[in-house]
């Protein structure tokens, strides 16, 4: 009696479970004794059915998501340190061209990154909080001139009076950090709280400034206004203009 075709896939089935690893072998045997002629047949099947074949993968992955994403966590995490020596051999051979991809990549996805980037900062701190607030702590603590010298910058930037040419300037950086460290210093020697103020006050129009600081005592900060005398505005103008003009390029 004639098999059915569903009949004989069941029965191909049993038998190639029953032989499995022998037949692997003898597939392993074929290709490495026919490796060009079986790498040939694969492309040219390929080329000749490439739609097909990117139909049944699409249908194939849709239907079988979970599974696949699960044996390529399990492969990655078998496999962590060939994975990263042949990320970090492709990287180092096609730098150039990895970088190119990269930054097109990001031009072409900038506003989906940054929204993803968002979404999984607040995610991880929803989710760490107490740990993302002991940390912000413990690094406050460890540098407070410099969240002292970001907060005055960051208010500076928005009303512009930071001086276009010391924006990025790593010494003007090195110096507002010194001058916050300094009002640290004296408070603490002094035992009295000290600020760092803005001769030229910033609500005014004076220019963040390493050249507009001075350390003055917390009281007599909070009770300045927020104007200067014309005298002192010329000085300070004169001063930044001496600065800019005789700084090396």
């Amino acid at each position: 009696m004639a098999q059915s075709k569903k009949e004989k896939a069941a029965v191909d089935k049993a038998y190639h479970e029953r032989n499995k690893e022998k037949r692997n072998a003898q597939s392993r045997a074929y290709y490495k004794a026919n490796k060009e002629k079986s790498n040939a047949q694969s492309r040219a099947y390929y080329k000749a059915n490439k739609e097909e074949i990117a139909a049944k993968d699409k249908v194939y992955k849709e239907i079988n998501k979970k599974k696949i994403a699960a044996y390529q966590k399990a492969y990655r995490a078998a496999n962590k340190e060939k994975r990263n020596a042949q990320s970090s051999a492709y990287y180092k051979a096609n730098k150039e061209e990895v970088l190119i991809k990269k930054k097109a990549y990001y031009e072409s996805n900038k506003n989906a990154l940054k929204e993803r980037y968002k979404d999984t900062r607040k995610a991880y701190r929803e989710a760490n909080r107490e740990t993302f607030n002991a940390y912000k702590k413990a690094y406050y603590q460890v540098n407070k001139e410099k969240y002292a010298t970001y907060v005055t910058r960051r208010r500076a930037l928005k009303r512009k009076q930071i001086p276009v040419h010391l924006r990025d300037c790593p010494h003007e950086k090195k110096r507002l950090l010194e001058i916050y460290k300094l009002r640290n210093i004296i408070s603490e020697a002094t035992g009295v709280q000290h600020h760092v103020d803005h001769m030229w006050p910033l609500a005014d129009g004076g220019p963040h400034w390493s050249g507009n600081l001075q350390v003055i005592p917390a009281e007599e900060n909070l009770s300045k206004n927020a104007s200067v005398c014309e005298d002192t505005k010329a000085t300070i103008i004169k001063s930044l203009y001496t600065f800019e003009s005789e700084r090396s390029i």
